[in-house]
């Protein structure tokens, strides 16, 4: 008898599934959000080292024939 109460106590009617989807919903655009942040990050840093490697390439000599 007791183990059939707490059973039911498990499943709270207060708790409703749209609040709980909401919540996942915010917490999963905030980590992609988060990941997008951080790919960029690394495209721009990888955009200033590829400008700085192309700034250092020497012109070959023009030729004055």
């Amino acid at each position: 008898m007791n183990a059939r109460n707490d059973l039911k106590k498990l499943s709270d009617p207060r708790l409703d599934a749209r609040l709980v989807l909401a919540a996942a919903q915010l917490r999963f655009a905030a980590r992609v959000d988060f990941l997008v942040a951080r790919w960029l990050e690394r495209c721009a840093t990888n955009a200033e080292a590829a400008q700085q490697l192309l700034k250092t390439v020497q012109k070959p000599p023009a030729n004055s024939g």
